[in-house]
């Protein structure tokens, strides 16, 4: 081999080379984003298992050593257990949470609706036709989650989400949408048309005032005869007690994860068969439980919860958690750590417990 030959080898050994580095530098880069990317697409699926009353849409910006989380979430702990769970898969980069959480912020406080329409249809989109979620009836409470033009996004009394005209609504503040919650409830057991020629459906409940008096969804309240409504008031069921009592037949048990016996009960077990001794059957795991019943209580806003309820609890590695019964003035009663116990959500109680305060997403009600 001549010397200009020898040459030509040694640069196509040294070009092979640096094309060999180079891919070396940078495809595990781009690998590790990929990763990062794939990893943070299955925790938003495996954080929220029913898109139809939660979501978690959280995207990654990567600059160097630096995260940026961007897109929407209802919760702040399922997106900081993104975090951790990257720490966990060996990518410890600094972590930016440039989220947007819902529901949006509203003027004057004016965050909550009272539906005025005899029934509107939530959308899952901000269309006017298709894409139906649930309807909504006359009277019926939605907390507003965001405005999109001629739409509110709005999650009614079921947790349900959905878009709705603007005017199909009253928008209200915390006081005036507590009254729609707390007290007596008139439920009309067929269609009907009122004296005024309002139409209220089959299954639509309105605040009972006494006297025959029914708080209307304009605000208004009216007098509108028995023979339209039964009566029901929570707060005088008997059933409430009864669970409270069975879930104190298994204080002091042990935590067992799976656990639904006298030997020990895990939290969805314990909620579980709480309900089951009162011939209540719900499903076996706590964010099955979630999806059950209707809103009654959320940070902030537990001035309607009632012993019996059930509370839901967020967590890192998806989002619910853990589950608990309320047993009135802030405090529960629930199997967790060291098993079935009583603590409070008061800062002020001496068995306050600040994790339960800080994890707490919102309570559901089964029965009335």
């Amino acid at each position: 081999m001549d010397t200009t030959s020898i040459r030509t080898y040694f640069i196509l050994i040294l070009m092979v080379g640096i094309v060999t580095l180079n891919s070396c530098i940078h495809l595990p880069s781009n690998n590790k984003h990929a990763k990062i990317h794939a990893l943070i697409e299955k925790t938003n699926a495996d954080f929220y298992l029913d898109q139809r009353i939660w979501y978690q849409d959280v995207q990654a910006e990567i600059e160097g050593q630096t995260i940026i989380l961007t897109g929407e979430a209802f919760f702040s702990i399922p997106v900081h257990g993104i975090g951790r769970k990257l720490k966990k898969s060996g990518y410890d980069f600094e972590l930016v949470d440039n989220v947007q959480y819902l529901p949006e912020k509203f003027t004057d406080d004016l965050a909550y609706g009272i539906i005025t329409e005899p029934y509107i249809m939530g959308r899952y989109k901000p269309v006017d036709h298709k894409q139906e979620g649930t309807e909504m009836l006359y009277g019926e409470p939605v907390r507003l989650i965001r405005e999109k033009g001629e739409y509110l996004q709005v999650q009614s009394a079921i947790g349900y989400l959905g878009y709705i005209p603007k005017d199909a609504l009253r928008r209200v503040n915390l006081q005036e949408w507590n009254r729609y919650h707390i007290g007596k409830q008139a439920v009309f057991f067929r269609n009907d048309t009122l004296d005024n020629g309002m139409v209220i459906m089959m299954g639509t409940r309105l605040p009972y005032l006494e006297n025959d008096r029914l708080l209307m969804a304009d605000g208004e309240e009216i007098p509108i005869s028995q023979e339209h409504y039964k009566i029901i008031d929570p707060v005088t069921n008997p059933l409430r007690q009864e669970i409270v009592t069975s879930a104190q037949q298994y204080l002091g048990l042990p935590y067992v994860w799976g656990g639904r016996s006298s030997d020990g009960v895990d939290c969805s077990g314990f909620v579980m068969q709480s309900y089951a001794l009162n011939n209540i059957n719900l499903p076996r795991d706590s964010d099955e439980i979630a999806n059950v019943g209707r809103m009654i209580g959320y940070p902030g806003w537990t001035e309607a919860m009632l012993p019996g309820d059930i509370l839901f609890f967020a967590g890192s590695r998806r989002m619910i958690t853990h589950t608990a019964i309320y047993m009135g003035n802030d405090k529960v009663i629930h199997s967790l750590g060291k098993g079935v116990q009583i603590q409070s959500m008061n800062p002020e109680d001496g068995d306050y417990s600040e994790s339960l305060g800080r994890r707490f997403v919102f309570a559901k009600r089964i029965f009335e």
